[in-house]
């Protein structure tokens, strides 16, 4: 029997309040550990405690107790998820008693840590996995959280990610525009605090901080449609200044013709 969860009225839980982190298992999978604090939202102390992993093919549910009395469950090992892509998280509070079944709040959409990143990586803009992508370099999937997909069959490519000035120069502002083209027309979110734990919101101050950058123009139909194209322009040539993007693509030029 499938057990439905009523949503009318949940609360958010901003995702700082939560930590997932991925470690190796000893089969070759993952284990995940967590941590969060629930302290201050004023949610009845029966109330059930779950986190779930998931991605586009696969999910599981653990139970962690209640809020009055948190229970890590002795086996976290993603068995059931497919190894590709990364899984992402959330955390449920569910209401018991005469409240059994009522989604009390949510925390979304949590990129875990890698066992080598701490918490400064914990709100990573664009996190990085390494799929097989066939005969593709790379690919943006911006389906949940926006995660920067590299071609695990090509070597030293996550280094040229990282510090290579001719990927920077060809990809990342591609990156840039399709990300606020999903913000702005697919999300429609224009306002850079809606939500403080949100990506959408976290890109967004994240341009809007580039010189010379306001936050995106509001209203929907034709005119504000060119208006909030032409701000997307704007941001990807700040950030292209920013980055010094044409110089570092005329000196590796420079480089492979020397």
């Amino acid at each position: 029997m499938i057990r439905r969860l009523n949503y009318t009225g949940r609360r958010r839980i901003p995702r700082s309040h939560v930590t997932v982190r991925l470690v190796p298992a000893e089969d070759g999978g993952w284990v995940f550990d967590a941590e969060f604090d629930l302290s201050g939202f004023g949610f009845p102390s029966a109330s059930r405690v779950f986190i779930e992993a998931y991605n586009a093919t696969s999910y599981m549910r653990f139970p962690y107790g209640t809020v009055g009395e948190p229970l890590i469950p002795p086996d976290r090992r993603l068995t059931d998820i497919t190894p590709t892509p990364l899984p992402k998280f959330r955390l449920k509070v569910v209401g018991s008693g005469t409240r059994k079944g009522l989604l009390l709040a949510v925390a979304d959409k949590l990129v875990p840590l890698r066992p080598e990143e701490d918490l400064r990586h914990k709100q990573s803009l664009l996190p990085v996995v390494f799929t097989d992508l066939g005969e593709q370099v790379w690919r943006l999937d911006v389906s949940d959280w926006p995660t920067l997909e590299l071609n695990r069959r090509i070597a030293d490519l996550g280094e040229a990610a990282r510090s290579g000035d001719s990927f920077l120069a060809l990809v990342y502002p591609e990156v840039v525009r399709r990300i606020l083209h999903e913000i702005v027309f697919v999300q429609e979110v224009t306002d850079p605090d809606w939500d403080e734990s949100d990506w959408t919101s976290l890109w967004l101050r994240y341009v809007c901080a580039l010189p010379g950058v306001d936050t995106p123009p509001e209203g929907s139909g034709e005119e504000a449609r060119l208006r909030q194209e032409e701000w997307i322009d704007k941001a990807v040539q700040a950030f292209c200044r920013a980055r010094g993007v044409r110089a570092r693509f005329e000196r590796a030029v420079a480089k492979a013709g020397g």
